[in-house]
């Protein structure tokens, strides 16, 4: 099942993270930026809400009919062969550097970040991921025993009030409501005039993101929660009426939605082809920022097209369960 505006925003969320990530780096080597200033630098991020909140209505929509063995399957396929090899690329490069320890490692391959105290993962965009399998979790338990759901509540809202020490942080931050945004969208009836609502979540988004959260917070921080519950208003909310707004279009496949395909190959690949690009164009051409900015996004998208087109797809192809294969296009 695939619902073909919502597959044209996962690469909008994708294309909107690398954005930030270009103009940020483009910022820190140069010192200038853009002439659309620090919202072009901020602005992007909110991709990770959007993608957040996707992941409730994706994972709501599509679970529907499976078992728990069923979705758990599904959802492994399709998220860890791919991270897997870039977590085995990360370990490799930090072991030879000398800058690798055990709760690196341990983070990195269960990706479970809250040890003794909160770790990132190797991968740097992977900490998305880490909420991602949480929320996962929590379907599955839904899944296999469906009055479990109260439990699940009971305990996210126990330890969203207290909060202390590593796993509580991870497990009641504030961030997960993005996902409870997804799944109550879901339950919401077709109203078309809310696809006005995408124009409005956009503005919004480009206004509050400089000012009513941090420009500057450590991933450990994000993992942690800290400021999370602005972070849901200010970029969560927004992300969610963009959401809703989409879902209201019928949408068809073409070229955006392939794209959108692509967009899980392009979020874990692009941050090293930004940095390089970033440094190569700021060190020997002088071009604006907006345009060095531009041509890191355009290579990143270029590679993750690559990515996916002769690593991912084949792998996926032959990680497919054999009725899958019998099944016409």
């Amino acid at each position: 099942m695939k619902i073909w505006s919502l597959q044209v925003l996962r690469f909008w969320a994708a294309l909107g993270v690398v954005l930030h990530h270009a103009y940020n780096a483009t910022y820190q080597t140069s010192h200038h930026l853009g002439v659309l200033g620090v919202n072009a630098v901020l602005f992007g991020r909110a991709g990770v809400d959007v993608f957040f909140v996707l992941s409730g209505v994706i994972i709501t929509l599509t679970s529907r009919g499976l078992s728990a063995d069923e979705f758990v399957a599904k959802r492994a396929r399709r998220i860890l062969p791919l991270y897997g090899a870039f977590t085995v690329v990360y370990l490799i490069v930090l072991a030879v550097k000398g800058g690798l320890g055990w709760r690196e490692v341990a983070t990195s391959l269960t990706l479970w970040p809250a040890l003794d105290r909160i770790v990132t993962p190797v991968v740097p965009v992977a900490w998305t991921l880490c909420f991602e399998v949480l929320f996962y979790a929590a379907a599955a338990v839904a899944l296999w025993r469906p009055k479990a759901i109260w439990v699940l509540f009971a305990a996210y809202a126990g330890a969203l009030l207290v909060r202390s020490g590593p796993v509580l942080q991870f497990v009641g931050n504030p961030i997960i409501v993005e996902f409870l945004l997804g799944v109550g969208l879901t339950l919401l009836p077709k109203w078309r005039a809310a696809v006005w609502l995408i124009p409005a979540g956009l503005a919004a988004t480009w206004f509050l993101a400089p000012a009513g959260y941090p420009a500057v917070l450590d991933v450990p921080q994000f993992l942690a929660g800290d400021m999370a519950w602005r972070r849901v208003l200010y970029l969560g909310v927004p992300a969610a009426m963009i959401v809703w707004g989409t879902l209201q279009i019928e949408g068809r496949k073409g070229v955006l939605s392939y794209l959108g395909d692509a967009s899980y190959a392009l979020y874990l690949s692009h941050l090293p082809v930004v940095l390089v690009v970033v440094a190569a164009l700021c060190r020997y051409t002088a071009l604006p920022p907006d345009a060095v900015a531009l041509l890191a996004v355009a290579s990143s998208v270029a590679l993750g097209w690559r990515i996916h087109e002769l690593f991912e797809k084949p792998m996926l192809n032959w990680l497919r369960p054999p009725s899958a294969h019998a099944l016409p296009a």
